[in-house]
C-alpha cells in the first residue's frame, strides 16, 4: 500500500460514445500517481454510473500500474413528454432530460409521469408493451397516418395519434390489428370518406368516427 510500484500510471477508457473520456475520468474520482491497491472499484463504478448516458461501468485493477474503465452507455428508444422531455431507454427507463442540442427523432410517448413510469409496475408494463409495438409495428405502419404521438394509459392500452386521427391500438395483437387497420383506411378511401377517430380494440369489428 505504500510502495511506488502500485502507483497508478495508466487509465484505459472503452466503450464511450457520447460521454468524453475525460469526462469519465473526472468521474471516477481518481488521479494518476495514487496507489493502485486502495482504490475502491466498487464505489468508483457507482460514481460513473451516475452520469445519465452510462447505463454500466465495469472497472478492474491491470496490475501493477494500470486501471481499466469500460463503460456501456444507453440508447435512446423514446422520447417521454411530461412538463419537459426525457429519454427513454430499451428497458423503459426515462434517464435524462433533452438538452436544446439533443436529438428528437424518437417516438414520443405521453400519458404517463415519470414518477409513475419508476415507481408503479403496471405503467413500466404498459410502456414496455407499447415499446413491443414500436418494434414490430412502427416499420410497416401505414404512411398516410404518420405516428406523432402514441398515448399510454395503464386500463386502456395505446392510442397513436397522427395529424388528424387517433387510433386506439389497445395493447396486443398488434399485426392483426395494423392489418386491420389498413383494410379500413383502403375501405374508406375506396368510399372516399375520412376518419378522425378508429378503434381496434373491439374483437370482430372496427369502429369509425
Amino acid at each position: 500500500m505504500t510502495t511506488s510500484y502500485f502507483n497508478l500510471k495508466e487509465i484505459v477508457v472503452t466503450g464511450e460514445k457520447r460521454v468524453k473520456r475525460q469526462e469519465i475520468i473526472n468521474l471516477s474520482g481518481v488521479r494518476i500517481g495514487g496507489n493502485i491497491l486502495a482504490i475502491d472499484l466498487k464505489r468508483l463504478a457507482e460514481r460513473i454510473e451516475s452520469q445519465p448516458w452510462i447505463e454500466m461501468a465495469n472497472v478492474r485493477r491491470v496490475l501493477p500500474r494500470g486501471l481499466s474503465i469500460d463503460v456501456k452507455e444507453r440508447e435512446p428508444f423514446a422520447i417521454l413528454k411530461t412538463d419537459t422531455l426525457f429519454y427513454m431507454d430499451r428497458g423503459g427507463k426515462p434517464f435524462k432530460e433533452l438538452d436544446k442540442d439533443d436529438a428528437a427523432g424518437y417516438p414520443l410517448i405521453t400519458g404517463l409521469s415519470k414518477v409513475e413510469i419508476e415507481r408503479d409496475e403496471l405503467a413500466r408494463d404498459a410502456v414496455m408493451k407499447c415499446f413491443e409495438f414500436i418494434e414490430t409495428e412502427a416499420s410497416v405502419w401505414p404512411q398516410d397516418l404518420a405516428i406523432s404521438e402514441i398515448v399510454i394509459s395503464r386500463s386502456q392500452g395505446i392510442t397513436v395519434l397522427s395529424d388528424n386521427v387517433a387510433v386506439k391500438i389497445g395493447f396486443g395483437e398488434y399485426k392483426v390489428k395494423t392489418e386491420r387497420l389498413k383494410r379500413v383506411l383502403d375501405d374508406l378511401t375506396a368510399k372516399g370518406k375520412t376518419a378522425e377517430y378508429i378503434d381496434l380494440t373491439y374483437t370482430g369489428q372496427v369502429v369509425v368516427r
